[in-house]
């Protein structure tokens, strides 16, 4: 009985730990990873922001879905990997910036679509890799 509560204790403080709430913020410090094993939802008003010398992961038949008025920001010296039978959905009012020396690597069977009013933009010193069985929609 004591080893469940515990254990039920601490799955509480760790959901309340790492809860995207509305109008909050995530940030993940430099040297870390971020993996993610189903399904990530960000909620309105919101910011997801990576700062260097890490990698964003998410693994195969997952779903990146970010909802408007959100920014998806990831500064210099970065990954973002993007595994197969997955979706890169942003959708209107959105920016995703991809800064200096970066990579953006989207497998095969994938799709990245962006919705209107949006923009993509990524600087200099980088590579745009999109393989194989994939679509591409929105405005460059």
């Amino acid at each position: 009985m004591g080893t469940n509560f515990l254990g039920y204790a601490i799955l509480k403080h760790f959901q309340e730990a790492f809860r995207l709430s509305r109008f909050g913020n995530s940030r993940i410090s430099e040297s870390q990873n971020l993996r993610i094993s189903e399904s990530l939802r960000i909620s309105e008003s919101q910011n997801l922001r990576i700062s260097g010398s890490q990698n964003l992961r998410i693994s195969e038949s997952q779903n990146l879905r970010i909802s408007e008025s959100q920014n998806l920001r990831i500064s210099e010296s970065q990954y973002l990997r993007i595994s197969e039978p997955q979706n890169l959905r942003i959708s209107e009012s959105q920016n995703l910036r991809i800064s200096g020396s970066q990579n953006l690597r989207i497998s095969e069977s994938q799709n990245l679509s962006i919705s209107e009013s949006q923009n993509v933009r990524i600087s200099e010193s980088q590579n745009r890799r999109i393989s194989e069985s994939q679509n591409f929609s929105g405005n460059l």
